[in-house]
């Protein structure tokens, strides 16, 4: 994970952004975004500034620099400040709030904002199926209702009674997490069987869920069983002892680092910028154990990414 003091280590200077920037997205040949063509070669009108980074392409004849069609193009905010605002959102566990980052960057809250989901856009999936004892559960993202003087008229219904949004996820034991945000009319066995085909391998995968009735009919699909919360929250598996315990804690965790996140940090998400908060904590949560830290996130911006 990088810290602020490693940023400042590696990339000292503007130049060294660009030069890390063009050796991650070109290596030895750089290519240019617009046609594609490798023959390129420096920008060197002395009468223009910065034109160490700018670079012509002789096919079309246009200029660019490696920042094109990434999420740093068109920026005014020097490329070390993005390089520092990565770093802090990786190593703030339960996220980073806008305004916080705002005062530790000495900037302006809407800019680092727009930043920040420019970001969140790079930090994309690996891709790769899930494996292994996987569990899979249902979250619901909003406002709660502020409780009244008298006990006896606090508004105890259930989440999914009200209008929050819900989020289906499902994680590894000791591995990946994937999310998705959802609507309310999308909360079926036909929705569900859709994500369980996209996200996860039926042959090598036993999945693990609660007793919501949408889940039900997954077994077609897939090795599947239940946990009844309303009796325990985590069983011994007597028929398969080599699959562990039946319980859906781990999936329950990575919740609780939602529920922190929303409350602690960001305080009110809507629902237009939800799936992009759900890859910031989903990837954050991928990434504790490869650690890829910066480059993996820098990595996206320049060959994943695109604006």
């Amino acid at each position: 994970m990088a810290s602020i003091i490693e940023v400042y280590r590696r990339w000292p200077s503007r130049a060294d952004c660009i030069s890390h920037m063009e050796r991650v997205r070109w290596g030895e040949h750089p290519t240019c975004p617009y046609c594609g063509a490798d023959h390129v070669s420096r920008n060197r009108d002395a009468s223009r500034a910065a034109t160490a980074e700018r670079w012509k392409c002789q096919r079309c004849f246009r200029s660019f620099s490696v920042t094109v069609g990434t999420i740093f193009q068109n920026t005014h905010v020097d490329l070390q400040r993005w390089f520092l605002l990565i770093a802090l959102m990786l190593s703030a566990k339960k996220g980073l709030s806008a305004m916080q980052a705002a005062r530790d960057l000495e900037m302006r809250r809407p800019t680092v904002w727009s930043m920040m989901h420019r970001i969140r856009k790079a930090m994309d999936d690996d891709g790769k199926l899930l494996r292994g004892i996987v569990e899979m559960d249902e979250v619901y993202v909003g406002p709660s209702r502020r409780k009244k003087n008298r006990r006896d008229m606090d508004d105890d219904r259930p989440s999914w009674m009200t209008n929050k949004t819900p989020v289906v996820g499902a994680v590894e034991r000791k591995g990946r997490v994937k999310a998705k945000v959802l609507k309310r009319a999308d909360l079926t066995n036909k929705a569900f069987t859709a994500l369980v085909r996209d996200w996860m391998d039926p042959k090598d995968t036993v999945l693990t869920t609660d007793e919501l009735s949408a889940y039900r009919q997954l077994g077609e699909i897939i090795p599947h069983r239940t946990i009844n919360h309303s009796l325990a929250y985590s069983q011994r598996d007597e028929s398969f002892p080599m699959f562990g315990s039946t319980h859906t804690n781990t999936i329950e965790g990575v919740w609780a680092i939602l529920r922190r996140a929303v409350t602690g940090q960001f305080h009110h998400i809507s629902d237009k910028y939800l799936p992009l908060y759900i890859r910031e904590i989903c990837y954050r949560y991928n990434d504790r154990a490869a650690n890829t830290g910066i480059d993996g996130v820098l990595a996206m911006a320049c060959l994943g990414h695109r604006v």
